[in-house]
This record gives C-alpha cells, structure tokens and sequence, in this order.
C-alpha cells in the first residue's frame, strides 16, 4: 500500500486507551513440529509482505495520526530469543515480551523466535492493538500459512457514527441511565508492569456437547467457568462480591480477512450463587441479545468516552480507577484443521492479550483443530496464573 491512511474511530480509541504500566499490545505464541532459522526466516518474510506491517504511525495537520510507508529493514523486528526448555518457560519469555512497549516510529510488530529443547521451533509475534483486534489477528495468522493466498487487507473507510448508532451502544452496553458500579475486590487494583501467562487446555467436543445440552455457545459455557473460578478465588481471600462482571468483545464483521479493529464491548455481569445451569442461561441471555443488535455498536460510545479522556490527559487515571468490569474475556474461532506454515505443522497456538489498568487478570479463549485454548493472562502481583489455569481447566472438565 502506498502512500497515508488516516487512521479509524476505533483504532484512534485503542491508541486512546494505551496508558498505564503494560502497552496495549496483543500476542500469538505458535509451536510447530521442527524448523529453526530457516522457517522462522519464512515467517518473517510472510509478516514484511503485509503492507501495513511496512507503515509506521505518523503525525499531520492538526496533529491527526494516520498510517504511513516507512524505511523498513526486517532485523528490527525479528530475532532469535533464548532457548526455551519448554512450555512453562515459553510462556514466561511471550508474558515479557508483550509488555514491552514497541517503538512508534517504527511498524508497530516484533517477532522472536527459538528452537526448543525438544527440537520445535517457538514463535512469538507481538503486535500493538492498533494493528488488529482479535480477528485481525486471525487474518494476520492466515498470512503466514502455505498457499492460504494474499496477505490480509487494511480495514475499509468507516463513517462516523450517527446518533442512532450511539443510542444501540448505549443499549448494548446496558447502560439506562447511571452506570453501575462493580464491587471492589482484590483483582481490581492497578496493575504492575508485569504479566504472567498459564493455560488451561481441553478437547473441544466435549465442551461443545455441554453447550448444546443447555441451547448456549462454547463461549457462555466458558465465562460461566471463569465466573466460578474468580467466585472462589475471591471467596478464599475472604471477599463476597454480589456479582461478578465480564467484558465479552462483540464484533462488528463476520470474518478476519482485514485488520484494524472493528469490535464493541458487553458487560456481563453474572451472579453468585448460581448453579452451573441457572448461570449459563442467566450469561446466554445477556450476550444473544447482544448479538441481536447492531453488534459492536458500543464502541461508538467507547470511543467517544476514551478519546475524551485522552484529550483531557485522564485516560491512565480511569482505567486505574474504573469500576465498570472485574476481568476481560474473549473468544475466537480459530482453524479447525492444522495449519501448515513452511512445511511444518503449527501444534499450538496460544493467544495473549494484555490490558492496562486495574484488572489484574483477563482470558484470551481460542479454539484450534478440535482443542479448546483458555490463556490466563494475570499480574503475578495480584493473581497466580497457573493456579487459576488449573482450576479453569478443572471446572471444565468436570461438567
């Protein structure tokens, strides 16, 4: 792509919420079966050749970020990285690595690479959010696959919300009149400047025949899960918060063939004291109705919200401070078969997500050849990730 771009609404507002101790980056951990340099070499040369991995962010007339071609030289953005003996120490290097802040003045992307003890070939490509949402990422996955076609495309020009618009977000966001305010509790504190990753791993059929017994998705029957572990997380420590409220992503498309971000936000806000069936119901009717609107309607209000903030210089100073949500959780829809990715088979892939702020842990929830991937991304400050991956993964398989 030649020549500037300006920037969306909605990427003006991810750049508008990156304040606070970890940067607004997002991370793909992908093990394959073997290979060191030389597929890692492919790997990189897949990312260069999606154009807007060549343009960096710049500033114009009345200050408006837009997106630019940049010099661009590959060694400033892939690397090999210390060996990693296996997955638990894999997961502690992505856990650093995506909490560095990358330069603006270059493309916003850095990818590291080692061979493991056991002869697999480790990848870790972090992105800032300003470059894709979660199904950007997929597209940006896809890219790097053997014969999946052309890189993915920058998102289409879009219009400025209208008023309409705005009131469906205000609606999809539950909002009637004042916000409610969660409960404080241990987890909602601001954050360090360090995270921790953990997964919780689990064949996908089962979960998905829990979720045909109840008429709910995968994804209901997932926060349901969270839910339980962070009730008795907070109960351990002695706090008895009356509820307990998830961010859920709503997208505004049906497929990852672009990047940028076009997604709003749900709170759902699921009660104690549920049983397993009255919650998942509880937790399915919040989010199908929410998928029955204008999905991603609310990050017009999002938008308007952060960028104000921004101007004012108190956006590090809400998201320490709000009280809107507990944790964050999203889902995708990963391949259903194994890809492929210069000959060889990516066994794994592991989703990270970092956020800003007062929530001290979140879950990144992705679904690939017939597994079911939960990535517990937690401050070691505030929460212990493995600990919390344990008890996810055996909430779930006891249902």
């Amino acid at each position: 792509m030649a020549g500037t771009v300006r920037l969306s609404p909605n990427d003006l507002t991810t750049l508008a919420t990156d304040h606070g101790q970890v940067p607004m980056n997002i991370a793909a951990v992908l093990v394959l079966d073997g290979g060191a340099a030389g597929t890692a070499e492919v790997i990189g040369q897949r990312l260069a050749a999606v154009p807007r991995l060549r343009q960096s962010l710049r500033r114009g007339g009345r200050r408006r970020l837009y997106w630019a071609d940049a010099a661009f030289d590959i060694r400033d953005h892939v690397a090999a990285m210390a060996p990693c003996a296996d997955e638990q120490a894999l997961l502690a290097a992505a856990g650093g690595l995506v909490c560095q802040r990358l330069p603006m003045t270059r493309p916003l992307w850095a990818m590291r690479w080692c061979e493991m003890a056991d002869g697999r070939l480790a990848v870790v490509l972090v992105v800032h959010h300003v470059l894709a949402d979660g199904m950007g990422g997929l597209a940006l996955l896809a890219a790097l696959v053997d014969g999946l076609g052309p890189p993915p495309a920058a998102p289409v020009s879009q219009k400025d919300p209208g008023v309409r618009q705005a009131a469906r977000g205000l609606r999809e966001l539950g909002v009637s009149g004042r916000p409610r305010l969660v409960a404080p509790t241990s987890i909602t504190r601001p954050t360090s400047s360090r995270r921790r990753v953990a997964v919780a791993r689990l064949e996908l059929a089962p979960v998905v025949a829990v979720a045909h017994d109840h008429a709910v998705t995968v994804n209901d029957v997932v926060i349901a899960a969270v839910s339980e572990v962070l009730f008795d997380l907070l109960d351990s420590r002695g706090e008895r918060p009356p509820e307990l409220v998830v961010s859920v992503p709503i997208s505004m498309r049906g497929t990852g063939e672009q990047l940028g971000n076009q997604v709003g936000a749900v709170p759902v806000a699921v009660p104690r004291g549920l049983d397993f069936g009255l919650r998942v119901a509880h937790i399915a009717g919040r989010t199908r109705a929410a998928k029955a609107g204008a999905r991603g309607s609310s990050s017009v209000i999002l938008g308007w919200a952060f960028r104000g903030l921004g101007a004012l210089r108190l956006a590090q100073f809400f998201v320490d401070r709000q009280r809107l949500v507990h944790t964050f959780e999203t889902n995708l829809r990963g391949p259903a078969q194994l890809l492929v990715i210069d000959g060889r088979t990516v066994e794994a892939i592991v989703p990270i997500a970092v956020n800003p702020g007062n929530v001290g842990v979140s879950f990144d929830v992705l679904s690939y050849s017939g597994r079911l991937l939960i990535s517990v991304v937690a401050d070691p400050e505030q929460v212990d990730a493995q600990a919390v991956a344990g008890s996810l993964q055996e909430v779930l398989a006891g249902l």
